[in-house]
Formats: structure tokens, C-alpha cells, sequence
């Protein structure tokens, strides 16, 4: 045995074998030093495997969170809340005994709900003196009197660094104590902000809470590249000052000193200690997160509560509070290995248990020269299993070290808090095997023939050949779903590019239709097709939505509101305003794969689709941003102030279709009683009534001379009123689409 062997490795089998064997590992050690963007990705997700072997356990009692929840505000009004608010809030946790309180909330903008900011701004808007009697002195200004709270209280404010100097603050941030501690033969000059972010600019609270709050944090959070946040930078830099992150500043000031030491060696930071813990630094200064798991793995108490009293003292005494909140309508969620939206204000709390439960997890100085060895080791392990042994031996074999590799790796991260990855070496094995297998079968013509019949017991050249012929073994079959449909245009499109260059064009579209996308996606609803500057979208396929009817509208409105902001950079980039129509309709369509072999689109065919499509192109003709059918309009009774616009017989369709434009609230509240006379109007119209119809209209021009809806029907009742049409219906028909 031992001499057949010993013929094999000195074989040409066994010398290709050997020059395949160095030829994968060089080019996996190339990857290592490359580190291309896919090897990375992963990388984090072995991290992300590794990571939840670390859940679960007892946190620690220090870091709590007080959740401006959807309950508080519902009971305590609308946010923002007023500062005044904020105070009473903060002053609540104090008096209950927490050691420090981080606010993960930027109040770089003055409070406008102030008394004394109002009845400036009313002056100046109407030339009004406003006189407001009984009010406290100190409660004029919210902000004045947030900051005379903070004066007395341990509380870090939150701030945001930036890229753009010219979002830089008067105000320089006060921070907690640094000290360097070098190791020895280190340069004395070496400084943190050589190895962590350095930003140009920072907003700052405003200079009155920036002033009084003990420090202030940065609350800047990037996830890695592919958007999971793993890791939190303890420090950054601007204007040569060290910044802590939020979580570090909240900690060290409940603590008792606001202060921290930094440990430098020769290539950055390596560790820091703060409230008696030391806490080793990673690349970049920052801290990777030990999760406990996904979000509530800690105490949080909601704000209304803490402000009524009904949290105990002991559940906040000795705490390091985080004040910000959960609600996913204000968007300050994180996607993390466990959740693709976990709280931001949890991830605080995360960072504290992390620190104060020694629950570290370290990269070894000696890290890429650890993975090469194993890599090595395994590799050429991998290489003689299947350049020598039996292949139905050498695949277990080949499994087994694959897991004792994984299981290593695993076990030092889980039980030591030492990241290594498995990754390269598993990498290493796949192409040992690979290439020595295909280097045994080069010099085996028999195990060709081995290997063709094993193919055959499982695929036949048939089939094989029917689906290269084919191009594909599945599709999304077509099928009959009740779905709302939204087409949406930009009116006035072609005089506007007509002005602008070809690459103008591409921005203004891209920066147009991005919110728009998201818009739609965030609602669960399908992005059909862009068309030029037309946009198609639908919601109930391929997966069930409830309440679409509502979510489409929900989504239109939501883009009128998006396009006014975006309208901003517009004129400032383009000089131009765009205006968008939209319209809904609900209905069957036929719904699937539609296409050929080489190009298939998932999208829906129908008489919903193109009725959506004719309301869509009806916005400009009765000067509203929004048509939906009674088909929508009954499904979203209740849900929306819907203004009736018409009776209309559209191209394509025999039965009249009730067409409706659907408003803002708040709009829809300001125009209140016009509304009800326009309603009052439109039913005098409808019933033949129209001279009735005309005086009510001339009333509503009166009000409002532009509003084209109110002329378009002024002028038929005018017109009906001196020939009233033969059997009439109340429909209105349009010869063109």
C-alpha cells in the first residue's frame, strides 16, 4: 500500500496535482489582498452566521431606552414636539435617578413652536401684534427653557458630521475628556484622527442647548457596503477636535467622570477604557456590535409614561437612558445582521451592553497571517484527499475538514470574541478539490467514461437539449387578479427637455423618478414600467396586498408630496418646477410573464390598465393632480377627503365611469366649505338642475377665478341650461382619450 502510494506521488498525476495546488492558493491569496467587493460581501455574511451564536444571555441592567412611541404620540400630540416638552421629559428621568441621558435626536433648527417665535413670525406673515397673556416668561421660548433644564442635567445632545464645511456650527461641540495613553516607542505626535472619520462640517443642536448640555455625540451611522450595520465608530474627528459617538458620550458621563483613556500604538487606536472597561478599538476606530439578538432585547420604557410618572424609580435609577424613538414613521431604523429594520435608538443600548458585559469581539494583529496558515494546511490536506483517495472517500473526507474548519472558526468567535474567517480556506479547499479532481481525471482516461455515465443516470441529452432549445424551465404563469393600477405623467414634459441637454435630461429623470420608485416599492406595490417620463405601478400582484385600493392612493398623494420637495433642487439645478397627474383605477387584469423566450417582463394586460391609463390623462383637462374611479374610491370610502370630478364615457368604455380626485387632509380642511358647495353644484348637475349648478359655480369662481374644474362646469351648465340635452344621464362623454 505504502509503496503505491509512494508511486503516485511521484507521478505526473502527482506533480500537475502539486502545480495546481500552488496555483490555488496563490490565487486565493490574491483575493485576500485584493479584497474584491464579492469576497467581502461574503465574508460578512460568515460574520452575520458567527454573530448569531452570540444572542441570547442576560444584558446588562445599565442601558435603557425611552421610545417616543406611537402611543406617546398619540396621548401627547404630533411630532415634533415642543421643546418644552423634551424638558419636561428629561427632567422627569433625572428626578427619577438615571446616570446620564443621550439624546438621539438633532435639534440643530430653532423650535417654531415657541410662543414667542410664533407671534414673530405672525407679525411678519400679517402685520398682527400678538399679545399673549399669562404665559411664564421662561416658557416664551422652548428652546431657552429646554437649555435651562440641560444646565442642571447629565445629558448628551446629538450632532451630525458632515462632508459639506458649510453645514459647520458657530458653536464648537464640548466633548468628554480624552487622554492618550502611547505605547512605548510610539511617536507622541501620533493623533486619533489620523486613523478615524474625519468630517468637514458638523450640525449642532442649537447654540443654546449646544451650550448647556454636558457633551455633545455624534449620531453618525453608516452600515458596511452591503447596508448592514455591524459596528459603530467610537470616535471621529473635525476641525481637530476627537469626537466620541453618542453611545461612548452617554456612557462615560453616567460613569461620573466624562472622560475616557486612548491607548495608541503604532498603527491607530487599540483600545480605550471607560466606566473601568477596557474595550479594544477595531480598524477605523470603531466598535463592532455584540447583538443580543433582534429588537426589545432591552428595557424600554415609553415616553408618556415616564413623563406621567408610571415608570418606577428603581427601573430608571442608576441608568444610562437613550431618548429617541422606535417609530417607524420617523425612519430611524437600521438593518443589522438579526432585522432589516432594527431601532437605531436600540443600537445605542446594543453598544453599551457590549461594553459594560465585556462581550468583545477582536480581529488579531496577526489575523491575515493566522488565515494563511489554516488555508496552507487545509488546502494541501484537500489536494491529496482527492488527487489519491477514492472519490466516495474523499468527498466525506473533504466535508469533514470543511466543517472542522467552519466549526473552528465558529468556536473562536463565539467563545473567544476572535473573528477568523473560514471563508478563504473553504475557498482554498473548493478549487484543491476541484483542480486535483480534474487533474485525476486528465491522466484517468477511464474515469472519463465513469464520469459521462454518471451524468447520464441523472440528466439525459434530451432533456439537457430541450432546455438549452427552451432557454428556461420556469415562469411566472399569467392569471386573473383584482389589482389597482397607477400611471402617472409629468405634464408639459416635452417643452421642458426641449431646453435641456440629453445628460440634463437622464439627471432630472433619475432624480425624479428615485423617490418615486421608492415611494411605490415602500408600499408593497409593483414597479411595472418607465416610459419616457411616465411611470406604471400596481399593487395585489404577484403577492396579495391588503387594502390596495388604499395604499395607491396612499402612494399618489405621497408622490405630490415627494415632487414638492424635490421640486426645490429643480429650480435650483434646472430652474424648473415640475407638475405630475396621476391616475387609479381597480379591476381584473390579466397578470404574469409577458414576452418572448429572450425577453420576459412581468407586467399586467387589461381593461384596468388601459382605464387607468385614460384617468390618468384627464388630470390636465380638469386641472387636478389625481383621478381615481368609483371602483378605487369605493374601496377607500372613508380613508380620504374624495372630491367628485365627473361622469365620464371614455374611449374604450360604453358605461359611464364616476371619476374622483382625492385630496390632502390638510387641504381637504382648509377648503371645507367650498367642498360642500362643489358637491352641492356637482349633484344640481348631475340631476339636470343646471341653473342651479351655474349660480353655485359662479359663487365657487368667485372664490376661486383659476380653478379649472369650476369653469369647465360653469360653462356646461351654462350651456345645458340653453339646450338641455335629450335623455339625460349626467355623463359626459370624450371622443378622444
Amino acid at each position: 500500500m505504502a509503496g503505491g502510494i509512494g508511486e503516485r506521488l511521484g507521478s505526473k498525476k502527482t506533480v500537475g496535482t502539486m502545480v495546481c495546488c500552488l496555483v490555488c492558493f496563490t490565487a486565493v491569496s490574491a483575493l485576500i489582498a485584493l479584497q474584491p467587493p464579492m469576497i467581502r460581501r461574503l465574508d460578512m455574511m460568515v460574520y452575520d452566521v458567527f454573530l448569531r451564536g452570540l444572542t441570547g444571555g442576560e444584558p446588562s441592567p445599565v442601558p435603557i431606552m425611552i421610545d417616543i412611541d406611537e402611543r406617546s404620540i398619540s396621548e401627547l400630540g404630533q411630532w415634533p414636539w415642543p421643546r418644552y416638552r423634551l424638558a419636561e421629559l428629561v427632567a422627569a428621568l433625572y428626578e427619577g435617578g438615571v446616570a446620564s441621558v443621550g439624546v438621539d435626536i438633532l435639534m440643530s433648527e430653532p423650535d417654531r413652536t415657541s410662543p414667542l417665535l410664533w407671534s414673530r413670525q405672525i407679525k411678519e406673515d400679517f402685520g398682527i401684534e400678538t399679545d399673549i397673556a399669562g404665559l411664564p416668561p421662561e416658557l416664551m421660548d422652548n428652546d431657552k427653557y429646554l437649555a435651562s433644564v440641560l444646565a442642571q442635567i447629565p445629558v448628551v445632545l446629538s450632532a451630525y458630521g458632515t462632508l459639506n464645511p458649510a453645514d459647520s456650527a458657530d458653536v464648537r461641540p464640548r466633548v468628554i475628556n480624552v487622554t492618550k495613553f502611547f505605547d512605548p516607542g510610539v511617536s507622541l505626535s501620533l493623533s486619533i484622527s489620523d486613523y478615524v472619520p474625519n468630517y468637514d462640517g458638523i450640525q449642532m443642536p442649537v447654540g443654546e442647548l449646544a451650550r448647556n448640555a454636558a457633551y455633545i455625540g455624534l449620531m453618525n451611522a453608516e452600515g458596511d457596503e452591503d447596508g448592514i450595520f455591524r459596528r459603530v465608530p467610537l470616535f471621529s474627528s473635525y476641525d481637530g477636535i476627537d469626537i466620541p459617538g453618542l453611545a461612548l458620550a452617554t456612557l462615560a458621563l453616567g460613569a461620573g467622570d466624562g472622560s475616557v483613556v486612548v491607548r495608541l500604538a503604532a498603527d491607530g487606536p487599540r483600545s480605550l477604557r471607560v466606566a473601568g472597561v477596557e474595550v479594544p478599538i477595531s480598524k477605523g476606530g470603531t466598535l463592532p456590535i455584540a447583538f443580543r439578538g433582534a429588537s426589545g432585547s432591552y428595557p424600554r420604557y415609553s415616553a408618556v409614561d415616564v413623563i406621567r410618572g408610571d415608570v418606577s424609580p428603581e427601573d430608571l435609577a442608576g441608568r444610562v437612558a437613550f431618548l429617541g424613538s422606535t417609530s417607524a414613521g420617523l425612519l430611524d431604523l437600521r438593518a443589522t445582521p438579526f432585522e432589516k429594520s432594527y431601532p437605531g435608538l436600540e443600537i445605542h443600548a446594543a453598544v453599551v451592553d457590549t461594553i459594560l458585559s465585556g462581550r468583545f469581539i477582536t480581529e488579531p494583529e496577526s489575523r491575515v497571517g493566522l488565515e494563511l496558515i489554516v488555508m496552507a494546511l487545509t488546502g494541501v490536506m484537500a489536494s491529496v484527499f482527492f488527487s489519491v483517495v477514492r472519490p466516495h472517500v474523499a468527498l466525506p473526507l473533504g466535508g469533514l475538514l470543511g466543517a472542522s474548519v467552519w466549526a473552528g472558526a465558529r468556536y473562536m468567535m463565539v467563545a473567544k470574541g476572535i473573528y477568523l474567517t473560514p471563508l478563504y480556506s473553504l475557498v482554498n479547499m473548493a478549487l484543491q478539490a476541484l483542480s486535483s479532481s480534474a487533474v485525476r481525471f486528465w491522466f484517468e482516461e477511464g474515469e472519463k467514461k465513469v464520469l459521462r455515465k454518471a451524468f447520464s443516470n441523472y440528466v439525459s441529452p434530451e432533456i439537457v437539449g430541450q432546455i438549452v432549445k427552451e432557454g428556461s424551465v420556469s415562469s411566472l404563469r399569467g392569471e386573473q387578479r383584482n389589482i389597482s393600477v397607477l400611471f402617472t405623467d409629468l405634464r408639459g414634459f416635452t417643452s421642458i427637455v426641449e431646453k435641456m441637454a440629453p445628460t440634463q435630461v437622464v439627471g432630472m429623470l433619475g432624480s425624479y423618478f428615485a423617490p418615486m420608485t421608492s415611494i411605490v416599492r415602500g408600499s408593497m406595490g409593483t414597479l411595472d414600467k418607465f416610459v419616457g417620463d411616465a411611470l406604471m405601478a400596481f399593487w395585489n400582484a404577484p403577492l396579495d396586498v391588503p387594502d390596495h385600493p388604499v395604499k395607491a392612493v396612499e402612494s399618489l398623494l405621497e408622490m405630490h408630496r415627494a415632487l414638492g420637495e424635490l421640486n426645490l433642487n429643480m429650480e435650483r439645478d434646472y430652474g424648473i418646477r415640475l407638475r405630475m397627474g396621476g391616475g387609479i383605477h381597480t379591476g381584473l387584469a390579466h397578470v404574469g410573464n409577458m414576452g418572448t423566450s429572450e425577453l420576459m417582463d412581468y407586467t399586467a394586460i387589461g381593461d384596468t390598465v388601459n382605464t387607468a391609463s385614460r384617468l390618468e390623462g384627464m388630470c390636465p383637462k380638469y386641472g387636478v393632480g389625481a383621478v381615481i374611479s368609483k371602483d378605487t374610491a369605493d374601496l377607500c370610502a372613508g380613508r380620504f377627503m374624495l372630491m367628485p370630478l365627473d361622469i365620464v364615457r371614455v374611449k374604450g368604455r360604453s358605461a359611464g365611469i364616476p371619476i374622483f380626485s382625492v385630496l390632502p387632509q390638510d387641504e381637504a380642511t382648509a377648503r371645507e366649505e367650498e367642498l360642500q358647495i362643489w358637491d352641492d353644484a356637482f349633484k344640481l348637475y348631475v340631476a339636470g338642475d343646471f341653473e342651479s349648478s351655474l349660480e353655485k359655480c359662479r359663487l365657487l369662481l368667485r372664490k376661486r377665478p383659476d380653478e379649472k374644474l369650476y369653469q369647465i362646469f360653469a360653462e356646461r351648465a351654462r350651456a345645458m341650461g340653453e339646450v338641455v340635452p335629450e335623455d339625460w344621464d349626467g355623463v359626459y362623454t370624450y371622443e378622444n382619450k
